[in-house]
């Protein structure tokens, strides 16, 4: 078909977003990067492929840590997403979205709560809150909140996702981060004999899940080991902490 037809094009786009899934971000980027290019000559810089394409490049990125270049190809892709699609369109919220996971990831907790905030708000209008990207949304306010010392707040939100996902979605790893939240915001208050078994099964679930987790949301698995090792440590338990550490 050549380099430049339609559906040459959209399969470079799924393997680049596959190589991102798998971690393989270099490849990602570099193969997203040349895709892209030609999108925005073949198609034009506003065709929703060629948009799409954008999103994804800032997703690999935004993994591999370079998040000057991702901010600045989401607030394009935000931009377009906003004029063509409209605000509450499941893709203008994903991007709304991974932009919050981007500024979590990097440090920038108020603006990872701002745009997680924006994201359920628009999820929950479009789709309800029992829905799965509603809960998403949902669990990374309740990061962003956790992440600045809100805990009470996080404990709200991690227990009203944690109580529909164990209906919803029992043997989802969502499930098992939502647990890891809420145990997480326990211990932020010191409540550490309620926080313990939440943040085992959490942590447990999500290593038993790993296999179903993509390589970038391995992140979520890791920050829930740091917060079991850091109940022990609180506790006065440096073996166990040494033990989770380890793992």
């Amino acid at each position: 078909m050549g380099p430049e037809h339609h559906d040459t094009l959209l399969a470079m786009t799924n393997l680049a977003s596959t190589f991102c899934s798998e971690g393989k971000y270099a490849q990602a980027e570099t193969l997203g990067t040349q895709t892209l290019e030609i999108m925005r000559r073949v198609l034009g810089a506003e065709h929703p492929d060629t948009v799409w394409r954008m999103n994804d490049l800032a997703s690999a990125y935004s993994a591999q840590g370079k998040y000057a270049q991702a901010e600045a190809i989401y607030k394009q892709t935000l931009e377009l997403r906003r004029r063509l699609l409209g605000p509450e369109h499941p893709n203008t919220l994903s991007t709304l979205a991974e932009m919050a996971s981007m500024y979590q990831r990097e440090g920038k907790y108020a603006l990872a709560e701002t745009f997680a905030a924006q994201s359920m708000t628009g999820r929950n209008h479009a789709a309800g809150k029992e829905d799965p990207d509603t809960l998403g949304a949902e669990a990374d306010v309740a990061l962003a909140e956790l992440s600045q010392g809100k805990f009470s707040e996080s404990e709200r939100l991690a227990r009203e996702v944690l109580e529909i996902d164990q209906k919803a979605q029992p043997d989802d790893w969502q499930r098992f981060r939502a647990a890891s939240l809420l145990g997480a915001s326990l211990a932020g208050q010191k409540k550490y004999a309620e926080a313990e078994p939440l943040l085992l099964e959490g942590y447990q679930g999500m290593v038993a899940r790993k296999n179903r987790i993509a390589v970038p949301d391995w992140y979520h698995l890791e920050r829930a080991r740091m917060w079991l090792v850091e109940l022990y440590k609180a506790q006065g338990k440096p073996q166990k902490a040494g033990q989770v550490a380890a793992n």
